[in-house]
């Protein structure tokens, strides 16, 4: 078979081209769907395969020592796995090792640290993945885990978490100025929005089981923790509000005010507000997971929200009602929002 020069001057003497031979470069095929499956599979089993040989290697493995040498070593051979552009079998393989690892030294940190120490701990190894790793899979991990264990050491000390408000306003900065944060982040924005973006919604998740009615902070915090939660809702109504920038002003009012009550509403069960922001930015960034992820934590929400309340039934239909054409209503006004312009605003 001919290589390219030849084929390239053969082409050239019919006139079908012209100029000096174009550089090189691989085909980039898509891989199937299952074939990736299937590779995942077999890198995460090698992944656990290699746990289990340390386990009958070493003489403690669940000895404190012992799990945080072997955690950082896995961090260090995942590290050098995912360098450059690995095969898909070789960075399934060393994203298992890089969470076992992760996961050793934090089980170490427990029994060395008290329970704040250890999430604290936590919180700064997942900073550590998110600056180191060259993976875009393992930074997602490394920025959900940062704000997760954040938000676990906040909650231990019984102090207002600034966890939520922090993961909300930046979940909705990321999704709104998307092409922006790409040109300066580069290949770092998409786990960093996702990141973020997963972190908001288990604190959703979450805070239906621990409602802002049922934190367990002193009563000196109480008014600031109601704020806090007030501030991690509010950003929907930025979002209402950034979206409706080219509706006409009544729209633009109308959709900023339903945005308000669903933020006062989020005071209760903060995972109605974060589950319906990241439903709008997933909607008007035309990004399937993202709107329907946040659709489903919206409504898991509201359905522990409506069990969890010791109300009668009538007052439980009115309020589901209520919220219903709330909802409607805001669906309508979202068919109707213009995305921002797009480049650097």
């Amino acid at each position: 078979m001919n290589g390219l020069p030849q084929v390239w001057d053969q082409l050239r003497r019919q006139g079908l081209a012209e100029g000096d031979v174009p550089p090189m470069a691989q085909a980039q095929v898509a891989t199937p769907w299952h074939v990736r499956l299937m590779l995942g599979v077999c890198g995460w089993l090698g992944g656990l395969l290699l746990l289990v040989f340390a386990g009958l290697v070493l003489p403690d493995p669940f000895d404190s020592h012992s799990l945080v040498v072997v955690g950082v070593l896995l961090l260090i051979v995942a590290r050098m796995l995912l360098q450059g552009q690995p095969p898909e079998l070789r960075a399934q393989f060393a994203l298992s090792l890089c969470l076992a690892g992760y996961g050793a030294v934090a089980v170490a940190g427990a029994a060395w640290l008290p329970v704040w120490g250890t999430f604290l701990a936590a919180a700064g190894l997942g900073l550590v993945l998110a600056i180191v790793m060259p993976n875009a899979i393992a930074r997602c991990f490394g920025v959900m885990a940062l704000l997760l264990a954040g938000e676990g050491c906040f909650r231990e000390l019984d102090w207002p978490s600034p966890v939520p408000v922090i993961a909300a306003w930046a979940c909705a900065a990321a999704w709104l100025g998307e092409t922006r944060w790409a040109h300066r982040l580069g290949q770092g924005q998409a786990p960093l929005s996702w990141g973020v973006t997963l972190a908001l919604w288990v604190l959703g998740l979450a805070g239906a089981l621990l409602h802002g009615m049922d934190l367990s902070v002193p009563p000196a915090w109480r008014a600031l923790a109601w704020a806090a939660h007030v501030l991690a809702a509010l950003p929907l109504a930025w979002v209402a509000w950034r979206l409706s920038v080219r509706a006409r002003p009544a729209l633009r009012g109308w959709a900023a005010a339903t945005a308000c009550a669903l933020v006062l509403a989020g005071a209760w069960a903060p995972g109605v507000a974060f589950g319906l922001m990241t439903a709008v930015l997933g909607y008007a960034r035309v990004r399937t997971p993202l709107w329907v992820g946040g659709l489903l934590v919206a409504l898991w929400s509201v359905g522990w929200f409506y069990y969890a309340q010791a109300w009668s039934l009538p007052r439980k239909a009115a309020v589901l009602l209520a919220l219903g054409g709330v909802l409607l209503l805001a669906w309508r006004g979202i068919a109707r929002l213009g995305a921002p312009e797009g480049g650097h605003d």
